[in-house]
């Protein structure tokens, strides 16, 4: 689903992603974990063609090259720092999100995730400046698995989610998970990564020091926990 070949990028005299590859398969969930500052981000923005100009390397989506726009129908797409114009109803993006697709709205699936994922439904009507930063993120999260797409690319999703809605996103997931959905996100949250996620690497920099399960993550780092054994991979459980 997601095939990442040789990439590198760099900022000025700084590069960021070094020879980095890494492979998403159909079903799959895969976390990709790293300190903040590290390439997390630049790397889904560079899979979404937001960034074009890249040193090395290529990435496909589908099969498709990340720069043919027909890769991107088949993904939808949360980024970290999510917000809204604040005069728009939560109705109306999520309508606006839906054309995009060209579908129609689906307003029971939207229902049914408000649900899940403990919005109320009524505020929906509401403009979104009335939102608080939890909300606007259950929104955006309502966006992206309305429709159904194969293809959930996420950016440090549980960002602003309090403990109850991380667990009714978690809930979300373990039910997406039958529907052979890909889920390639971006996290710090470990604990969370070791409940949610099949595939698991660590981006240190520029490079994808380990890529496998949780449970060989924690294996090969002698740990019990899987935010031991990152902390180890990176070098930095000495300095604590």
């Amino acid at each position: 689903m997601l095939q990442i070949r040789n990439l590198s990028y760099r900022i000025g005299d700084r590069e960021l992603l070094r020879d980095l590859s890494l492979s998403v398969s159909r079903g799959q969930f895969h976390a990709l974990a790293g300190e903040n500052g590290v390439g997390k981000s630049t790397l889904i923005r560079i899979l979404l063609d937001l960034i074009r100009d890249i040193d090395a390397g290529s990435v496909e989506i589908d099969g498709r090259d990340r720069k043919n726009p027909r890769s991107r129908e088949v993904l939808a797409y949360l980024p970290e720092k999510f917000d809204l114009p604040g005069e728009v109803t939560g109705w109306q993006y999520l309508r606006f999100v839906a054309g995009v697709y060209r579908e129609p709205l689906p307003r029971q699936r939207v229902i049914e995730l408000c649900r899940q994922l403990a919005l109320d439904e009524s505020r929906l009507e509401d403009r979104t400046r009335r939102y608080s930063k939890g909300m606007k993120q259950k929104l955006g999260l309502i966006s992206c698995f309305m429709l159904r797409l194969p293809l959930i690319i996420l950016d440090e999703p549980l960002s602003g989610l309090d403990p109850k809605a991380r667990y009714c996103f978690k809930q979300l997931l373990a039910a997406e998970r039958e529907q052979r959905r890909t889920l390639f996100y971006s996290t710090h949250m470990l604990a969370d990564a070791e409940e949610i996620c099949d595939r698991f690497s660590i981006l240190h920099e520029g490079r994808i020091l380990f890529e496998g399960s949780p449970a060989d993550c924690r294996e090969r780092y002698d740990s019990e926990t899987l935010e031991q054994a990152y902390m180890r991979a990176i070098g930095a459980l000495e300095s604590c």
